[in-house]
């Protein structure tokens, strides 16, 4: 009873703070933008829900409910993604570097430093520093640090974070996309966890959710401000919840679920992932389901 009273005032102080971050998002003329459709709307308001998640995060972890280590690493990874999020969202002058590939050829062959270069370079590092952590207090003392068992795990752990986090930015194309992605994520996330650690997902879904009706009536979209530590975060999470308790073993959902995230960095470099929804009925009823016609 006592915890189910924690989640409700966590939740409902994650919800109002995101709303009221989003009303003054609302009247910053940096961030205006215009959607695919051409319409004024504000840009980077992921920003709301990624600020809300922290300070949730903060009181999770001061009652005991989240483990400080996790709820540390969700925290940076929040803070970090948006950060280098928010700098290519303001940027956005590289309209011929499109795609981690895109900024990678430009950096090779033109030494052109773009905001998605710095972006990928900083994600980089920031998913291997988080990584590193995860794995430092996560797996048993006797697997020694810099063996190469852990540098194995230490390199895994980085580029699911990674391409977490770059997935949920390919689905933020349209409305609701991202959204819909990272509440199904979480939904197969606490399946294959059977619940455990949903405390720790508790800020981002409360958080998403208060965000989520300006998202839907296009009035606002999450930019990679929040679409990159969204990924970043259930990327982090997972591997908290999903290796086996203390054992350093990566289990099979881990290798699926990367192999996905791997598939779809690859299919959006070669298609349009937009364009093919469009053509498959039931994705396109899923995608547009909610959003305002």
């Amino acid at each position: 009873m006592k915890e189910a009273v924690i989640a409700i005032l966590v939740a409902a102080f994650v919800v109002l703070w995101t709303r009221l971050t989003l009303r003054n998002i609302f009247h910053q003329p940096l961030l205006q933008r215009k959607n695919f459709l051409g319409e004024e709307v504000v840009g980077s308001a992921g920003l709301s829900f990624v600020g809300s998640a922290v300070l949730g995060w903060l009181l999770l972890c001061w009652r005991g409910l989240v483990d400080w280590h996790e709820g540390g690493q969700l925290m940076f990874a929040s803070l970090w993604f948006g950060s280098l999020g928010l700098l290519d969202d303001l940027a956005a002058e590289e309209a011929d570097a499109k795609g981690w590939r895109g900024h990678l050829m430009a950096f090779l062959r033109q030494r052109k430093v773009t905001t998605g270069f710095i972006k990928l370079l900083g994600g980089g590092i920031g998913a291997i520093f988080l990584s590193a952590w995860l794995f430092s207090v996560n797996v048993p003392t006797s697997l020694p640090r810099l063996s190469a068992h852990w540098l194995l795990l230490l390199i895994f752990g980085a580029v699911l974070i990674a391409l977490s986090a770059n997935t949920l930015n390919l689905l933020d194309v349209r409305p609701s996309r991202a959204l819909k992605g990272f509440w199904a994520l979480t939904f197969v996330g606490l399946l294959v966890s059977d619940g455990k650690g949903w405390w720790s997902l508790l800020p981002l879904l409360a958080g998403t959710m208060a965000y989520a009706p300006a998202d839907f009536r296009r009035q606002a979209m999450m930019g990679d401000a929040g679409s990159n530590p969204l990924g970043a975060c259930f990327g982090v999470w997972v591997l908290n919840h999903w290796m086996l308790p203390s054992s350093g073993i990566v289990t099979v959902e881990l290798w699926i679920l990367l192999a996905v995230f791997v598939a779809l960095q690859i299919y959006a470099e070669c298609r349009s992932l937009t364009e093919d929804i469009k053509r498959i009925p039931p994705l396109r009823w899923l995608d547009e389901l909610g959003v305002r016609k």
